[in-house]
């Protein structure tokens, strides 16, 4: 068969397939069956079968990796970038006590730019026809320092400034100095951090972004969709380096962006609580999507991909949850002295029986609040899991005490570190209290 022939097939099969789907699209109601075709038309066609198998297998193969790859860049970005400013959060509490006013707004801030900064390295992914790299794929590494000056020099050389300032080059280096001004801002003012450690942060963050990118997210596609490029190392950090500035200045004039710390001895608020439970329920998330995933390439590397035993994704996934929960609600608080979880742990706070101020509680308390609190999500994270947090929600708002569910049926509240170790000695002089009760 010539190569016009089977040029002409390929154009036959993708004129059929765009005539069926039309028909569907308006006629989706209507069974119709597109005409025979004829019968020279049907031998082209099955004559040229053999040449797309090949290419519809490596479609299908690059579909798989596309999937796979999309996963693991998403979870690994637009999960971990955000909890790695958990560590500021839980400084912050420590450093004033609280969470409210402005070391709420500096911390939530700091946490938005971080999504920022994660959404702008994942999206928008590479189609799965970019993954098959048959165009070589883009310039992977961009090392010239200063190209982009020099293309803005150009451009107002050659067509003048309103051009200059209209083109991509111009809007492209803005947005890479804007996209870390709030970064800068909100690190320097959630953390209190020199400005050389924020600065350092930052440059350290930019170059890991575009580490990803010229390595195709450190080997996770076969070829780079975006390329290094040195020259938004530069910008992201002159942004960042703006940030700090507008933080000191801002710092200088408005006396409320400096709190003074309190003893942190009240009964901590709905907020705080509230940022507590979601922080276990976003690691928990995390630590889910970690196990299933790995269950997963383990699976599919032991079985060689085989489609027959697919059915068993069910059972990873139930075992995923059931490891996620044990460990968010029993192994951390078990292995922890004041049984706190992790999400009380980051917010100053842990758990004392309802029948004492200083003590911790029991080990069957520890067991009922783990299954309480994530049973649900094991069962149903859909619909049971965000019920329960719902109704935990409701109790703690609705209770004059502030307990929810969990606690009640746990037998226990929650305090404020602080207040913890303020708590006088049992005046009966019970060695069991003291023994039972936190390192001061």
């Amino acid at each position: 068969m010539s190569s016009g022939d089977a040029e002409v097939t390929d154009k036959e099969v993708a004129r059929a397939i765009i005539r069926g789907l039309g028909r569907l699209s308006r006629h989706s109601s209507e069974r119709r069956r597109l005409p025979p075709l004829p019968p020279r038309r049907r031998r082209r066609i099955i004559s040229g079968t053999t040449d797309r198998t090949h290419r519809s297998s490596a479609y299908s193969d690059a579909v798989s990796l596309y999937y796979s790859s999309a996963m693991l860049t998403v979870f690994a970005t637009a999960a971990l970038i955000p909890l790695a400013t958990i560590p500021v959060l839980a400084a912050t509490v420590r450093r004033y006590g609280r969470l409210r006013g402005w070391p709420l707004f500096a911390a939530a801030g700091l946490l938005a730019s971080a999504v920022a900064l994660a959404a702008f390295t994942v999206f928008p992914l590479p189609t799965e026809a970019d993954l098959l790299c048959s165009a070589g794929g883009v310039q992977s590494w961009q090392l010239d320092l200063g190209h982009s000056l020099d293309e803005l020099r150009a451009l107002n050389a050659g067509l003048g400034a309103t051009a200059t300032l209209t083109s991509f080059t111009f809007w492209q280096l803005a947005a890479n100095v804007a996209l870390f001004v709030p970064f800068g801002f909100f690190l320097h003012q959630a953390a209190r951090w020199p400005a050389i450690a924020v600065v350092a942060t930052s440059f350290m963050v930019s170059a890991m972004i575009e580490l990803s990118q010229g390595t195709a997210f450190f080997g996770l596609y076969p070829c780079p969709y975006r390329r290094f490029d040195i020259d938004d190392i530069v910008t992201n950090t002159t942004g960042a380096i703006l940030g700090v500035i507008a933080s000191a200045i801002i710092g200088a004039i408005f006396s409320f962006t400096r709190p003074s710390p309190e003893p942190d001895l009240g009964p901590p608020g709905r907020i705080r609580r509230a940022v507590a439970v979601g922080v276990d329920l976003a690691v928990g998330f995390v630590l889910l999507s970690a196990i299933e995933i790995g269950a997963v390439m383990v699976w599919d590397i032991a079985l060689g991909g085989d489609p027959s035993r697919e059915p068993a994704s069910a059972t990873l996934t139930m075992a995923a949850r059931i490891a996620s929960a044990t460990t968010m609600g029993l192994l951390i608080p078990l292995l922890r002295r004041d049984r706190a979880t992790l999400g009380q742990a980051v917010m100053n706070l842990a758990p004392v029986r309802e029948d004492s101020h200083g003590r911790r509680p029991r080990g069957w308390s520890v067991v009922v609040r783990g299954l309480v609190r994530w049973l649900p999500w094991v069962v149903s994270p859909a619909v049971a899991g965000p019920l329960m947090v719902m109704a935990d929600g409701a109790s703690a708002i609705v209770r004059g005490d502030r307990r929810s569910i969990t606690a009640l049926a746990s037998a226990s509240r929650v305090r404020s570190v602080p207040s913890i170790a303020a708590t006088p000695h049992d005046p009966t002089g019970d060695q069991a209290f003291h023994a039972d009760r936190y390192d001061r």
